[in-house]
C-alpha cells in the first residue's frame, strides 16, 4: 500500500455560506483545515480577522455538562446487565444533529448536574453534623445549657485537661484553695477530660491559678443553646432530614437512567460541534468573505469540487512541492490486510510523506512472526475466537478496533502454525491420555505415535530446536532483504542510483556469496567458486571499497572501515536478533507442557472422577496464564523485530497525521446513507 496524494486547498467563500460548507465539509470528511500558511508575514493577509469562538466556548461547555451528567449518572444509576458487549446505536446523521434532541439532552444535562451539586452539599452538610455531634460527644453528661456563662457573682469555666491529669487530685487542689468552687464533670475519652468548673467571683484569680497548674484549656462552645443531649437530639433529627434528602436526590439522578443514551449521543454532538467550530477558528475573516486553507487527499478531489460547485466560491489546488513535504499531513492507502497494522505503525511513527507506507510490507511478515512465536492450535483459535465476538460485538474504533481486527488475524496464523507444529495447549493430548492410561491418540501433526503413519509436524520445537533457530534466522534474512530492497527502490527513485548500487546492491552480493560459500563447503554445488575460491564473496569485500567514494584523502579508507564494521554488527545482529522467533516458540511450548504435567501428577495415581477435575483446574488456571503471558510478549517481540531490525533498513518516519474535519463519534455509529 502507498501513501495517498495530498493537494493543498485554498478556497474563498461567502461569510453568508460559510456555515453550511462547513458542514459539508465534515460531513464529507475529506478536508483537513489548516491555519493559512502565509497570513501573519503579510500585511494585507494580517489584517483580516478570526472568528469568534463564542459558539467554540459554549459547545464545550455542552461537553463538559454532557461528561459531567453521565459521570453522575454512572454513580447512582443501577448498572444496565450486558453493557460491557453491548453494540453502539446506529443513527442517522441528521438524528446526531437534532437541534430539538440535542436541547433536550443539554437540559437534561442541567438537571442531572443540578442534582450532582445538591448530592455534593448535603453531603457537606452530613460531614458538617457528625463533626457537630462529635464535638459535642463529650458533654452529653453534663445537665446545664452550653450557652451557661458567668455572672456578676459567679464564673463559670467549660474547659478540658489531659486524660493523664488525676480530677481527683484536681478537685483535691481547688478544695485546699477555696471552698467556693465545685467541678462538674461531662465525659472523657482517650485524650482529654472534660468538665465545667463554677466559682465565687472572688475566687476566680485561685481556681484559674490551680487549673493552670493543671494544664487546663478553657472550650469554645458558642451558638449551642440548650443542654448536650437537647442539642444532640437537634442534631440527629437534621442528619435524618439529611438522609431523606440525599436518598431522594440520589433516586432522582437514577430515574433519569433511561436518558443516558440521549446524553452519549448529546456528548457526540457537542464533539463534532466543538471539532467544526475549531476549524472554523483557523479561518481568516473580512466582512463579506472568508479564506480557507487546507488539505485534501487526491482521490477525493473531484468529489470535492463538485459539491462545492453549489457554493459561491472560487478555489485552487496545488501540489506541494517538495520543500513543503514536512507540512504535507500524511493518510495510508489501506485494505482489509494492512489496516489493522496501522496501530503498530503509529506507535512507531507515521512515514514522512516522501517515505514509504510500511503497512503493505510489514503485514505477512507480522502476522507470520506471531503466529509462529504463539504458535498452538488452541491459543491461535481462543485469541481469534475472543477478538472476534469482540469486533461481531462491540465493533471498536480507533486504535483499539485496530489492535482487534490485528489480532484475529494473528490469532488464525497462530492456529494454522500451531497445527503444523504440532501445538495444541502444547502437549495436551499426550499428557492427558497417558495420565487415564489410554494409548496416545493419532491426529495429523499434533499427535503422531510411532508407527501411525500420520504427518509429523513439519518443525518440532522440543525435538529439533536448531532447525527452528536456522529457520527462524533464514526468514529474518528474507525480512531484512526485503526492507533493504525497498531502500534499493528508494534510492533509485530520488536519482541516487549509485547509492542504490554500492551502499545496498554491495552486501546483496557479499549475502549472495556468503551462501554459496556454505553451500560450497559442504560440497553440495560449486556455483560461485572457481577452484575452491568464492569468488562472488570476493566481488562483494571488493565492491565495499566503493564506501568511501565521497570521502577524501585518509577519509576513504576509515570510510570502507566504518561501513564493513557497520554493516557486518548491523546486519548480522539484526539477523541473529531473529532468534527470538525460536525462543518465544519455545518458551510458550515449554511453559504449557509444564502446566499439563503438574495437572496430570496428581490425577494419575487417583480415579478419573477425581483425577480428571484436578487436571482440568491446573489446566485452565495455568493455559489462561500462559495466553495471557505469551499474548503479550509475542505482541512486543514481534513489534521490536518490525522497528529496529526491519524499519532501519529503510523507513522514513516524521510525518504528521491527516486529522480532516469529519464526524468521529464514540457512543454512537452513524448509518451510511445513499
Amino acid at each position: 500500500m502507498s501513501i495517498v496524494k495530498m493537494k493543498r486547498l485554498r478556497l474563498i467563500g461567502m461569510r453568508s455560506e460559510r456555515e453550511e460548507m462547513l458542514r459539508l465539509l465534515q460531513h464529507m470528511g475529506c478536508v483537513e483545515i489548516d491555519e493559512p500558511s502565509d497570513w501573519r508575514d503579510d500585511p494585507d493577509w494580517a489584517s483580516l480577522t478570526r472568528p469568534d469562538t463564542a459558539a467554540l466556548n459554549q459547545a464545550r461547555e455542552a461537553k463538559s455538562g454532557a461528561e459531567a451528567a453521565l459521570k453522575t449518572l454512572k454513580k447512582y444509576a443501577p448498572k444496565e446487565k450486558g453493557s460491557l458487549f453491548k453494540p453502539r446505536p446506529v443513527i442517522t446523521e441528521a438524528a446526531l444533529f437534532d437541534n430539538e434532541a440535542y436541547r433536550a439532552a443539554l437540559d437534561d444535562a442541567g438537571r442531572l448536574n443540578a442534582l450532582e451539586r445538591q448530592i455534593s452539599a448535603l453531603y457537606a452538610e452530613q460531614g458538617k453534623l457528625k463533626a457537630q455531634k462529635l464535638a459535642l460527644a463529650p458533654w452529653l453528661a453534663l445537665d446545664i445549657p452550653l450557652e451557661t456563662a458567668s455572672t456578676q457573682d459567679v464564673a463559670v469555666f467549660f474547659g478540658t485537661v489531659a486524660a493523664a491529669v488525676d480530677l481527683d487530685a484536681l478537685e483535691g487542689a481547688l478544695a485546699a484553695g477555696t471552698d467556693l468552687a465545685a467541678l462538674l464533670r461531662a465525659g472523657s475519652d482517650a485524650e482529654l477530660h472534660y468538665f465545667v468548673l463554677l466559682c465565687h467571683k472572688s475566687q476566680e484569680e485561685t481556681c484559674q491559678a490551680v487549673l493552670k497548674e493543671y494544664g487546663f484549656s478553657r472550650s469554645a462552645l458558642r451558638g449551642w443553646t440548650g443542654t448536650a443531649a437537647e442539642n444532640d437530639r437537634a442534631l440527629d433529627a437534621r442528619m435524618a432530614e439529611t438522609e431523606e434528602a440525599l436518598r431522594r436526590a440520589k433516586e432522582e439522578a437514577a430515574g433519569c437512567a433511561p436518558k443516558a443514551a440521549a446524553l452519549e449521543q448529546c456528548l457526540d454532538r457537542a464533539c463534532q460541534e466543538i471539532t467544526r467550530e475549531e476549524a472554523r477558528c483557523r479561518l481568516l475573516d473580512t466582512d463579506l468573505a472568508f479564506f480557507l486553507e487546507g488539505w485534501v487527499p487526491v482521490p477525493d478531489e473531484a468529489r470535492l469540487l463538485e459539491r462545492l460547485g453549489k457554493f459561491t466560491c472560487c478555489w485552487e489546488t496545488e501540489v506541494p512541492a517538495a520543500e513543503d513535504y514536512p507540512a504535507v499531513p500524511v493518510k495510508l492507502k489501506s485494505n482489509v490486510l494492512t489496516e489493522p497494522l496501522t496501530t503498530i505503525t503509529e506507535m512507531y511513527s507515521l512515514p514522512a510523506y516522501d517515505g514509504v507506507d510500511p503497512n503493505g510490507l510489514m503485514a505477512p511478515f507480522y502476522i507470520f512472526f506471531f503466529g509462529f512465536m504463539f504458535a498452538d492450535l488452541g491459543y491461535g483459535l481462543i485469541l481469534a475466537g475472543a477478538c472476534a465476538f469482540l469486533q461481531w460485538k462491540v465493533k471498536p474504533k480507533g486504535g483499539f478496533g485496530q489492535l482487534v481486527r490485528l489480532m484475529i488475524l494473528c490469532g488464525i496464523s497462530s492456529a494454522v502454525i500451531g497445527l503444523l507444529t504440532g501445538g495444541f495447549f502444547s502437549d495436551f493430548l499426550y499428557q492427558f491420555t497417558n495420565m487415564l492410561g489410554l494409548p496416545q491418540p493419532a491426529v495429523p501433526f499434533l499427535s503422531v505415535p510411532e508407527g501411525s503413519g500420520l504427518p509429523a509436524p513439519l518443525l518440532d520445537v522440543m525435538n529439533e530446536p536448531m532447525t527452528v533457530l536456522i529457520f527462524s534466522l533464514a526468514v529474518g534474512l528474507v525480512q531484512i532483504v526485503v526492507g533493504m530492497a525497498v531502500k534499493f527502490w528508494m534510492l533509485c527513485r530520488d536519482g541516487q542510483i549509485m547509492d542504490a548500487v554500492w551502499d545496498v546492491g554491495t552486501w546483496w552480493v557479499i549475502f549472495i556469496g556468503i551462501g554459496l560459500f556454505a553451500v560450497n563447503m559442504a560440497g553440495i554445488s560449486g556455483i560461485g567458486s572457481v577452484n575452491g575460491i568464492p569468488v562472488v564473496l570476493i566481488v562483494g569485500c571488493v565492491m565495499l571499497l566503493a564506501q568511501g567514494r565521497n570521502a577524501k584523502g585518509f577519509g576513504k579508507v576509515t570510510a570502507v572501515i566504518g561501513a564493513v564494521y557497520n554493516g557486518v554488527t548491523g546486519y548480522f545482529g539484526d539477523i541473529l536478533s531473529y532468534s527470538r522467533l525460536m525462543v518465544m516458540m519455545l518458551a510458550g511450548s515449554v511453559i504449557g507442557q509444564v502446566f499439563n504435567i503438574l495437572g496430570a501428577m496428581p490425577g494419575g495415581g487417583l480415579p478419573p472422577v477425581i483425577g480428571i477435575p484436578i487436571f482440568f483446574l491446573v489446566f485452565l488456571v495455568g493455559h489462561a496464564f500462559n495466553i495471557g503471558l505469551n499474548v503479550i510478549g509475542t505482541y512486543v517481540h514481534t513489534s521490536r523485530l518490525q522497528y529496529l531490525e526491519f524499519f532501519k533498513q529503510f523507513y522514513k518516519e516524521g510525518g504528521r497525521p491527516w486529522r480532516p474535519l469529519n464526524i468521529a463519534t464514540k457512543y454512537v455509529d452513524i448509518k451510511e446513507e445513499q
